[in-house]
């Protein structure tokens, strides 16, 4: 048992320089969800994937290559520091923090490597710490609708290729190691055309849009030189469920179809090209195979957890061992599949093997450790907690948890209020939540997203309480804590926002609540302490032009066009009319009319881009065209609140009679 375990120690440590006169590129690239077993390399013959074929045509093949986590954030930490999620820290993809200070990166680096990445999941941000040795770590990715999931915040992999042959193209005469992340095929499945309507399902057409994507990489790598010395590899960081257990997507179970990940590795000069390896691997050995330019990994038992149903839906968390063909899954209802003869995992074998459960159950056993608290607690934090009422209001999830596996009529349940949810069902999706909540109180997420319905439905002292109830039970989900203080804050109640803010340390709404009550000095202070994403620009940016700063504030917003633009960020409302407002206040009217255009082509109806244009053309005396643009309003939104913006307009502009008429509109 001894050795067994020694051998799931990681080889990072172990590994030494080679020496060689010209050190090889190296390139890891991993494609997030992608089961191995719906690639025709792995024998799937449902879709075409010529780049991953003609791939596998020079590199090794891994047979059997498993991860140590079902989600992205903890494997990610695993492939590049070569640590099982407790000895990095990533236990899950909120709340924990990646230590990669002696991984991957960082060992290139002292090699005297060039260190860079592109990711294409906000869940891999560089706050995270899995950035740690890059030298350059591109992580644009546009935080998107404040209601979708983290897990679902992407860019397209075109974008982050972009990014990487930038890179790439400019430091390719020394050597380098880089890392490309895309997310397709991680829901949610959006694949373009031709994929889409050429696969059977729109995964599959996901894994081929995917293909593609590598493809084209791997020809500008051709283009360059670069792709023969290279050292290549290319895997996944985890499966996809597809409901083989009753699970759509990934996270809550261990099962093959979660774990199992492709593994090629293309050597330099495409040494033992074609050749395949039938040993079990673990994507923590992909470090040492990176640093050693070895696919050679011995025979070793391969540990996996998932805490993310504990932490997220107050179910038990789970653990496996796969040995071999024996995979053994220690849940409150323990299971035990073979593999070679059953890899479907249908058939629980435990009580027919005794002596080899126990034998894997012992195994297992030093290999649980307990994580950390999500997001620990530092005094300042707990004092601000206590005076909102939430220290000692919740207790943690203990004692005899629910099995995953028994929950399965709930994941039904969830989806279809989810889906119900995305569509703008929102009477039908609160009825679901509810439902769910009666019997899964522990579920947090649920209260946070039916905070959010209630709020979209004008239910706002309610959303804010549902909202309450979450962060009650999580009090340490600093998330949570900023999600209440939006709406908190979208509902008036500034002070109960700022309270929220602080809590979760968000400098940006902080800024935003500081803007509201006219104390600019702060506002750009906590604005400037929101780093640079692209809410905390576009406030910044905003608090430049409250404070007649007008050519600073188009600096900053043309800045930010043009990294949406770069990453296919989504557009931000009211950033063009805050361009077309700096623009007029410059003295370039015709440039502000563009911009204020652009805004109601990107946001149709939108009162305030209405209002300024309005303004801009009525100032010029383009009396028609601003009349024009007056019915145009009246007729997207034909409503007394916009009857009242226009009127309250043609006050601004002299016109009493205009702005009497409009008001008495119904």
């Amino acid at each position: 048992m001894k050795r067994a375990l020694l051998l799931l120690v990681p080889l990072l440590l172990a590994c030494r320089p080679r020496e060689t006169a010209q050190p090889a590129p190296v390139i890891l690239i991993s494609i997030d969800t992608l089961r191995s077993d719906h690639l025709p390399v792995y024998g799937y013959r449902a879709i075409q994937t010529p780049a991953f074929e003609a791939f596998r045509r020079d590199a090794v093949l891994f047979e059997h290559a498993y991860s140590h986590s079902p989600l992205t954030l903890p494997s990610h930490a695993t492939i590049l520091t070569g640590q099982l999620p407790a000895q990095h820290g990533a236990r899950d993809n909120v709340g924990f923090r990646v230590n990669a200070t002696g991984g991957v990166a960082a060992q290139f680096r002292q090699r005297g490597y060039a260190t860079a990445a592109a990711i294409s999941a906000y869940v891999l941000r560089s706050e995270t710490g899995i950035a740690a040795g890059f030298d350059a770590y591109d992580d644009e990715v546009d935080r998107g609708d404040p209601d979708a999931s983290l897990g679902a915040v992407q860019r397209r992999g075109s974008a982050t290729i972009r990014s990487a042959q930038q890179w790439i193209g400019s430091h390719d005469g020394k050597p380098f190691f880089y890392f490309l992340h895309l997310y397709e095929p991680h829901a949610p499945y959006d694949p373009p055309e031709p994929f889409r309507s050429r696969a059977i399902s729109a995964y599959d057409g996901e894994v081929e849009y995917a293909d593609a994507l590598l493809g084209g990489f791997l020809s500008f790598l051709k283009e360059r030189g670069i792709y023969d010395r290279a050292l290549i590899v290319v895997l996944s960081d985890h499966g996809e469920g597809l409901g083989d257990h009753g699970e759509d997507e990934h996270g809550i179970f261990l099962y093959r179809e979660a774990l199992q990940v492709p593994l090629l590795v293309k050597l330099p000069a495409n040494a033992r090209a074609g050749q395949s390896v039938k040993t079990p691997a673990g994507l923590a050995d992909v470090a040492a195979m990176l640093l050693s330019g070895s696919v050679d990994a011995a025979a070793h038992p391969i540990y996996s957890e998932t805490w993310y149903p504990r932490f997220h839906f107050g179910w038990s968390d789970l653990h496996s061992l796969i040995d071999g063909d024996q995979h053994f899954i220690d849940a409150p209802r323990a299971e035990l599949y073979d593999l070679a003869g059953d890899p479907a995992e249908k058939t629980n074998l435990l009580s027919e093997r005794r002596r080899e459960y126990a034998r894997l159950r012992d195994l297992l056993a030093p290999l649980k450790k307990e994580p950390a608290a999500p997001a620990a607690v530092d005094p300042e934090e707990a004092e601000k907690l206590a005076a909102l009422g939430y220290i000692g209001s919740s207790a943690p999830v203990t004692g005899a948890l629910p099995d995953p596996k028994d929950r399965t009529e709930t994941f039904r349940d969830l989806r279809a209020a989810f889906r119900l949810y995305r569509e703008g069902k929102d009477v039908q999706a609160l009825a679901g939540f509810e439902r769910i909540l009666a019997e899964n109180p522990n579920m947090i997420d649920v209260w946070d997203v039916r905070s959010k319905v209630l709020f979209r439905m004008g239910r706002t002292r309610e959303a804010i309480a549902s909202g309450k109830e979450a962060l009650r039970r999580s009090p340490t989900s600093k998330h949570l804590a900023a999600d209440l203080a939006n709406a908190l804050l979208l509902a008036g109640d500034l002070d109960d926002a700022q309270r929220h803010a602080e809590l979760a340390g968000e400098h940006e709404i902080l800024a935003r609540i500081a803007l509201l009550r006219g104390d600019l000095p702060r506002a750009e202070g906590e604005a400037r302490q929101g780093g640079d994403s692209n809410a905390a620009l576009y406030t910044l940016a905003r608090i430049q032009q409250r404070q007649g700063r007008s050519a600073e504030a188009l600096r900053i917003a043309d800045d930010l066009l043009a990294r949406l633009q770069r990453t296919g960020g989504r557009p931000l409302r009211g950033l063009h009319s805050l361009r077309g407002d700096a623009l007029a206040r410059s003295g370039d009217p015709a440039g502000a009319e563009r911009a204020f255009r652009e805004e109601l082509r990107v946001f149709p109806g939108d009162p305030e881009a209405y209002r300024a244009l309005i303004v801009l053309l009525a100032t010029q005396g383009r009396t028609e065209e601003a009349t024009r643009a007056i019915r145009d309003f009246a007729a997207m939104a034909p409503n007394r609140q916009t009857y009242a913006v226009i009127a309250d307009t043609l006050d601004v502009l002299g016109d009493r009679e205009g702005a009497r008429y409009w008001r008495g509109k119904r």
